[in-house]
């Protein structure tokens, strides 16, 4: 089975992406957060002790993960967002739900609402009964922004000279999809990725962030809030090719590290 539950969309395709993000951005950015950590990130965890996501031709998740049934022995398993609705896949069989709490979504999930994959920079679990901001366009606004990091990331990997790169992962702790790439010890590894907004930086963002200190006096190093670089939203979206856009920014740190 392979890691995309539903049929693939054309490389490249962002059509989701919000021209004008909505009032209440990130606070509906901030409920799937806690949906990523405490409901589908869980549910793999649970079974397998590891927590880390996807992006999905068609929203994010897990990828496929077996559970242990016994005598019955292993059950290929998913859980994923798209939209406001939650899907699942156990032994070949779907089923979907809408989104409305915490604790509804974990029950349909087989989990209680857990905080294991939650970071130093998630939100509060909260009530778990209160219902969550989600749309069907902040879905999609959502799904789109994790597509284009998965793109340009996946370009970075293929770079001459890209070191010992990580997998690319959608982390639900942090709700960024990211990478590392580069030698720590020649002082060249960064982490590289795209976060739809944080405490710091209310609108997405592409970032840059160095494992060791670089050259703050030049202007590329120009974010504050942890010392590397970010290209906001607004440049993202009003550039003609959306995805050279981002790409070339985080190219221009990978060079400037490993230059």
């Amino acid at each position: 089975m392979e890691d995309d539950p539903r049929g693939a969309r054309p490389e490249g395709a962002h059509s989701g992406l919000l021209a004008e993000l909505p009032e209440g951005y990130l606070a509906s950015v901030e409920d799937y957060h806690r949906l990523a950590y405490a409901v589908v990130g869980e549910a793999r965890r649970a079974a397998t002790g590891r927590f880390g996501l996807r992006s999905l031709s068609q929203g994010f998740g897990t990828p496929v993960f077996e559970v242990t049934m016994g005598r019955a022995g292993e059950m290929e398993c998913q859980v994923w967002v798209d939209g406001d609705e939650l899907f699942a896949t156990e032994g070949g069989s779907g089923r979907s739900a809408h989104i409305t709490t915490l604790a509804a979504a974990a029950k349909f999930a087989g989990v209680e609402p857990g905080t294991e994959a939650r970071e130093h920079d998630s939100p509060e679990l909260g009530d778990v009964d209160r219902w969550l901001r989600v749309s069907p366009e902040m879905g999609a606004h959502l799904a789109a922004w994790f597509r284009l990091g998965k793109q340009a990331l996946e370009q970075l990997h293929e770079l001459p000279g890209a070191a010992e790169p990580d997998e690319i992962q959608l982390w639900p702790g942090h709700f960024d999809i990211a990478t590392a790439i580069g030698d720590a010890e020649a002082g060249a590894r960064a982490t590289y990725g795209l976060s739809p907004g944080d405490a710091a930086h209310p609108f997405p963002y592409a970032y840059v962030g160095p494992w060791s200190d670089v050259d703050r006096s030049d202007p590329y190093w120009n974010d504050a809030a942890f010392g590397g670089a970010s290209l906001p939203y607004a440049e993202i979206i009003a550039a003609p090719d959306l995805a050279s856009a981002v790409f070339e920014f985080l190219y221009a740190g990978f060079d400037s590290i490993n230059g």
